[in-house]
């Protein structure tokens, strides 16, 4: 009797020690899993701020656009009609004015991955397509930000640009969506390091799509041609 309780004893010791070991495995895999990635002093992560330098960022504030940073985003999966796209400011003499009206936009938003801050863009803009956008995502709350390096070569000359999107998702849409371009890398037919534009969605709301209704077809909607300044548009030399 008193070697089945000793041995009983132990087998509950043993199987203390296996569970705590378990547990503990678990404990430290779960929380590597979810370590979010450090952000600066602008809510930024690394990977963002190499594709985005204080230079760069800057320019991008300069021409007004909602950076929302911070690790814990808002999902916001999903399509959406922006229209009417609308110019808020231009850094370049590109002749146009505040409120002048481009191509309607509709983009999608998905592959979103909090743990890594990422997430994927596709969208169609006039005669611009952009497909698997490999971008970055930032926010808190319901607000957020979208970050996208675009590089298209071209005559054998290449252009770099970053794209921006900012705004707060709500279960129909996106209140106050932004979009910014600020161009990274000059090519012989592109706009100059440091320019780019700001447009929005002027009726402020950018509506979710659950069914497969092409763009709106209103008389804001453009076409665009590679020869003009309309080209630098938001993701139309994007490849």
């Amino acid at each position: 009797m008193k070697n089945f309780k000793t041995n009983r004893r132990f087998f509950n010791l043993r199987s203390a020690i296996i569970i705590c070991l378990i547990a503990s495995c678990t404990f430290v895999s779960c929380s590597k899993d979810s370590v979010l990635p450090p952000v600066d002093k602008d809510g930024l992560t690394e990977a963002i701020r190499n594709i985005l330098p204080d230079d760069t960022l800057e320019k991008l504030k300069d021409l007004g656009i909602e950076i929302n940073g911070g690790s814990t985003p808002p999902n916001i999966e999903g399509t959406y009609d922006v229209a009417p796209v609308t110019l808020v400011k231009s850094n370049f003499a590109d002749g146009y004015s505040p409120g002048k009206v481009f191509a309607a936009m509709r983009i999608t938003f998905s592959k979103q991955d909090n743990a890594k801050q990422t997430i994927t863009i596709n969208y169609t803009q006039g005669s611009a397509i952009t497909s698997d956008l490999g971008s970055y995502i930032t926010g808190s709350g319901n607000k957020f930000t979208v970050f996208a390096e675009v590089e298209t070569t071209k005559n054998e000359s290449t252009y770099k640009a970053v794209e921006v999107y900012s705004g707060e998702i709500t279960p129909d849409g996106i209140k106050n969506f932004y979009t910014a371009l600020i161009v990274t890398l000059k090519a012989s037919w592109s706009i100059n390091v440091g320019e780019g534009r700001l447009l929005y969605d002027s009726d402020g709301f950018s509506e979710r799509i659950t069914s497969t209704r092409s763009i709106p077809s209103a008389s804001y909607q453009q076409s665009i041609t590679t020869t003009s300044s309309e080209a630098f548009l938001p993701g139309v030399n994007s490849k």
